[in-house]
């Protein structure tokens, strides 16, 4: 199944996240449940984070990394890229 790399970089104060860290963190938990998650990981400055995911599509990996809370509340960023793993 292809790879997608999600980079999800904060738009708002980093403040304005809080209230909706517990509901990313169950949403990223859920998508390990389902399968659809590789990796995730934040970066250590607070400015966003990085997941891989494992999706049908281009167009499914869209819409798993739009229903993140982070990114449907505005609050992130997000780009996505296909990743041909190597190693």
């Amino acid at each position: 199944m292809p790879e997608y790399i999600v980079i999800s970089n904060l738009d708002v104060e980093r403040e304005k996240t809080s209230p909706h860290r517990n509901d990313h963190l169950e949403y990223i938990s859920k998508l390990k449940k389902m399968g659809n998650l590789r990796i995730a990981g934040k970066f250590s400055d607070g400015s966003g984070g990085i997941y891989i995911l494992e999706a049908e599509s281009y167009n499914q990996a869209i819409d798993l990394a739009k229903a993140d809370p982070y990114h449907s509340h505005s609050l992130r960023k997000y780009t996505i890229k296909e990743w041909e793993r190597k190693f």
